[in-house]
């Protein structure tokens, strides 16, 4: 027979793994920045993170592509849903 405490405990770790799930996904602006930058990526960059917000993050080693993935991204925000500005840097390191 079970205890109370141990119902308790069982709850407990229940509503972690649902909140725990919850907090995996990704959200709808998230997901149509990471379509976008599938079509945008380019040589010389790497995706560093996509915010809550949809806003993407990348390192970039030339300035050409970097500028070819900055149009490419605005281009996609103009016939679609807007997302907030990208950000490119430099790695760090010596890469």
């Amino acid at each position: 027979m079970r205890t109370g405490l141990d119902l308790a405990i069982v709850a407990a770790g229940g509503l972690a793994l649902v909140l725990g799930a919850c907090a995996v996904a990704n959200t709808p602006q998230q997901n149509l920045a990471y379509e976008r930058w599938a079509k945008c990526e380019g040589s010389f960059t790497e995706l560093e993170r996509v915010d809550l917000d949809g806003r993407i993050t990348f390192f970039s080693t030339n300035s050409s592509t970097r500028d070819a993935v900055f149009r490419c991204l605005a281009e996609a925000s103009a016939s679609g849903p807007r997302l907030p500005e990208p950000i490119a840097t430099r790695p760090t390191g010596g890469q």
